[in-house]
């Protein structure tokens, strides 16, 4: 057995980067098969069924077919939302009105009636540069988690926007530029609910793929992650935390299109 002696020097700072992407490799594959493997033995059990020597009904029949439908549908699920997080985005930029967006993301949900639902909507807002398509997909996914969370007591969702001119220069990461530089023209979509919240040690893996507290077939994990990708690509900002009335506070932060940024056409590092 290898044994490390207490004089012995700290691994390099690769032999840790190493160990560390080694490790979400590891527990990124683990999660695929995990999503793969649960829907799939769903329909290895339905052709078992499908086999069998019992009489078969046309009730009995539409159970099963319903069953490998399930199955199915949860793998494509799974797969598509892979792809979406490992694959460069390519985006198409337009102006477009961040009050529009967010009726736009809200109305391609279902919001169910024990949930009620308040906008505060600043007017004349200057449009912010996004791609339409990957922009509303995130702002959606946010709003999907907001509504989960509130289940099943219901609450309330309330969706705020107001524009915002940088003081200081803010950035993200020491190795990302600068995000928001003095002087920046920005719109923030504050959205809030008043579900369970987040537990302070899942705070820092919200936004890892295939992480998710939802109950097996309500979610691949990937929502939350592809929205970070897409803002991100954006040189936006999204951030979530806890309120500290209870429920959660995500605060999505892009940059006015009257002063457009250099885009890229490639995920992040």
């Amino acid at each position: 057995m290898n044994s490390v002696s207490p004089d012995s020097p700290p691994p390099s700072q690769s032999t840790l980067q190493q160990l560390e992407e080694g490790g979400a490799l590891s527990q990124f594959a683990s999660s695929i098969a995990h999503e793969v493997c649960n829907p799939l033995s769903q329909i290895v059990l339905a052709t078992d069924l499908l086999a069998g020597p019992r009489p078969m009904t046309d009730e009995f029949r539409k159970k099963i077919i319903t069953f490998l439908r399930q199955g199915a549908d949860r793998i494509e699920k799974a797969m598509k939302s892979m792809l979406q997080t490992c694959a460069p985005i390519e985006t198409s930029m337009v102006a477009e009105d961040a009050n529009a967006l967010v009726e736009t993301a809200l109305a391609s949900l279902k919001v169910d009636a024990n949930v009620r639902v308040e906008k505060n909507f600043a007017a004349d807002l200057s449009s912010i540069l996004i791609d339409k398509k990957h922009m509303t997909e995130a702002v959606a996914a946010i709003f999907a988690n907001a509504l989960d969370a509130m289940q099943p007591s219901g609450g309330t969702l309330t969706i705020t926007t107001y524009a915002k001119v940088f003081t200081s220069s803010e950035r993200e990461g020491w190795q990302r530029q600068s995000w928001f530089r003095a002087g920046d023209h920005a719109v923030v979509i504050e959205i809030a609910d008043t579900g369970h919240g987040i537990h302070k040690s899942q705070m820092p893996l919200i936004f890892e793929a295939f992480y998710t507290t939802k109950v097996a077939g309500k979610g691949a994990g990937l929502g939350l992650t592809v929205a970070k990708k897409v803002v991100d690509l954006h040189h936006g900002r999204l951030e979530i935390d806890n309120r500290p009335e209870g429920g959660v506070l995500a605060v999505l932060t892009l940059k006015s299109a009257a002063k457009p940024a250099t885009f890229l056409s490639q995920p992040l590092p």
